[in-house]
Formats: C-alpha cells, structure tokens, sequence
C-alpha cells in the first residue's frame, strides 16, 4: 500500500507533482463551479489557493455546493470554502478575500500567480477578471453552465483572444457601465447575477472539466489557448470552437517595468509613493493617477452643509446628490489624480479608493511608471 497522497494520478505519464505543489491559482468565485474546482485542486495537490469572493451562502446554494452546509447559511462563502479544503487536504496553502472583484483586489494579486480560474455569473465581472489577466499576462481559464450545459474557454495573454474580444458590442457596453470608476452607481444599469437553473450535476462536470484544464496547464502539457470546451447535457454533445481575436482590442499588452514596492495600500501614503517616483526618475512633480474618480464630500450650493463620502464614485448610488436638507442638487468634490500640491498628500492610499495590492500608474513628466504594492500581496502569496 502505498503511502504517497498523490500515487494514482503521478502514475500517469508527463504527470509533474512538483509542477502542482509550486503552482498558485488565484479562483474568482466560491459558488457552485467554485466549489467543485477548489475541492479539485485542493485534493489534486496544488500548492497555493487564493480564493476570491464577496457573496454569503444562502439555502439555494446548498443543493449545489459541496463545500457547504446548512450550518454555513449567512457566512462568506470565500471563508466556508476555505476551511472546507482545508479539511479535505492540510497540505496545501489555502487563502481568501472577502471582496469584491471590482474594488478590493489589486492588479498585483494576478500578476504573482500562475492561473486564474473563474466561477462567475455575472458578465461584468468576468470582464474585470479577464481585463485583469490581460494586463497582468496571465492566463484565464473561464467556466460558465447553464441548465444542463456549460463551458470552459481558454484565454491568452497577449498573442490570443482575451475576454473582451469575445463581447458583443452590446456586451461591452453593459460590462463598462458596471466596472467604470467614472460615474455614480445607477441601479438601472448594475449587473445582477441572473438566477439560472442548473443542477449539482452540471457543476460537477464544469468544474471537474476546469479542474482538468488548470492541471494540464499547470503540469506544461499542451492547452488549447484560444479555444472553448462546450458541453450539452441534453444532447450528450461535447465539442470545441475558436475563441475570435480582435485585431483593434486594447487589452493585448500586458504592463511592463513594474516596480514592486515593499508596501501596503493601508500605510503608504501618497507622499510617499512620489517621493519613490522622484528618486527614481529625478522628475519633482510626479503625478499619481488613480484611475478612478474618488469623491471626499458633498457640498450643498445652497445650504452649505458638507458630508464626507471617500468613496469611489462608482460605489456611490445617483440618489445621494440632492441635499436631505433643502432638496438642492448637491456638487460632488472630486479627486482623479494627486501631485505633490495636492492637499491628499499624507493620506493613506487605501483612503483614496486604492485596493490592496493595486499597480500604480505614476507620470513622470512624459514618461509613465508603474509602481506595485507588493506587501499586500505577499500577505496572501507565501514563498
């Protein structure tokens, strides 16, 4: 009897174990497909899991979730998904966020791990992730079922298609509005996720099928980049199509020269960060973009009153501008960027809409640097 977790599946020919153990995978969500690829490669033996999700567990959830319990109804399915693989295999290196993809994940987390796979519902936040993967150079490994059907689509940095190469115009208008960090939260046009029937079963051979595709990937066996894995339950169908690339898409080249800096978003102040930009470069007025708008307050024309918001403009709902005072139309005070006469300087940039582990664009006269908040990062990546 052998003694080895792992006997049965190294005795497969080009199967690499080491590969596994050495791998991180960051999972953006923790529902029903994410469940089954956390459990699978939790037992198959990959090194490090960071599981991404801002969702609690509801009754609905239990009937497809193998993570998950009656007892568990109300708590962040990220945290239940962890102690449950946990259990399931010690050895392997499980975290997670309680976020949201949108704005507490920094460009940084996808740059320092090897795949990202996605469980997501939504069509918005599968653009995010992919934008993200693009950027970072990553590849994103994307599943999505409906009743008893579903998909696993390959998508390449760089030279292959990404996400957004696959969006219907009207697609790519409905996921801007919803990541756009330049205009307020408008119920009318969020993306809520779609109440779809399917079954355990169609999560089962999704995620089993995303499971076997990180593997091979993983392992450095040859992957089908740019390809889709369709499966209909109904008809007992299983076949792959070519993923389109556009030639005009934007999202092709990933950041380059990214200075990672031994810092948090929860200390680092915007002081600071120029003054890491002038040492480098010898410009004296460098300039952070924040790649977002970022409202401090509310200011009333006609009563005067103020309110502190710090919020992002996106995370801010359109109804809060008129004043609950005298009903006037409130002007938002509104912060894009940050120089070294701005009076943000000594704020922390987690204050001003930063994300843990975000990468930072910084003009440098008529050069841009990008600067990483590694700290953050290394939080939840060990080794």
């Amino acid at each position: 009897m052998s003694a080895d977790r792992y006997d049965r599946q190294q005795r497969i020919q080009g199967w690499n174990q080491t590969a596994l153990a050495q791998a991180r995978v960051l999972v953006a969500g923790a529902g029903a497909l994410g469940n089954e690829v956390i459990k699978n490669l939790a037992l198959l033996g990959v090194g490090q899991l960071l599981i991404v999700d801002f969702d609690h567990i509801e009754a609905s959830n239990l009937s497809r979730t193998v993570l998950f319990q009656d007892s568990d109804v109300g708590r962040p399915k990220a945290q239940v998904a962890v102690e449950r693989s946990a259990q399931l295999n010690p050895a392997v290196d499980l975290r997670y966020i309680n976020g949201d993809l949108f704005y507490d994940l920094g460009l940084g987390f996808y740059r320092h791990c090897d795949l990202v796979v996605g469980g997501l519902d939504s069509l918005a936040v599968r653009s995010q992730v992919g934008l993200c993967c693009a950027l970072a150079g990553i590849p994103f490994l994307d599943g999505g079922m409906w009743a008893l059907g579903g998909e696993v689509r390959w998508f390449a940095a760089g030279a292959g298609p990404c996400f957004e190469c696959t969006l219907s115009p009207a697609d790519r208008q409905r996921a801007f509005i919803r990541r756009s960090c330049t205009g307020f939260h408008n119920a009318l046009f969020a993306d809520p996720t779609p109440q779809m029937p399917t079954t355990v079963s169609t999560a089962a051979i999704i995620g089993g099928m995303l499971a076997q595709e990180a593997v091979r990937f993983l392992s450095r066996w040859t992957t089908p980049m740019g390809q889709a894995i369709v499966y209909n339950g109904q008809m007992l169908t299983l076949h792959q199509a070519t993923l389109p690339r556009d030639p005009a898409c934007p999202y092709h080249t990933p950041y380059t020269d990214v200075t990672q800096l031994a810092a948090s978003a929860a200390i680092l102040t915007v002081r600071e960060l120029l003054t890491h930009a002038t040492a480098d470069t010898g410009t004296m007025a460098p300039l952070l973009s924040l790649g977002r708008d970022f409202i401090t307050a509310f200011l009333c024309p006609q009563c005067s009153r103020q309110e502190e918001v710090n919020r992002l403009m996106s995370q801010v709902e359109e109804s809060r501008l008129p004043c609950p005072h005298c009903g006037a139309t409130r002007q938002a005070t509104i912060v894009s960027y940050v120089d070294p006469t701005s009076l943000y300087l000594d704020r922390p940039l987690c204050e001003l809409g930063i994300p843990p582990g975000e990468v930072l664009a910084v003009r440098c006269g008529e050069a841009l640097r990008f600067y990483e908040l590694t700290a953050d990062i290394n939080t939840f990546w060990s080794g």
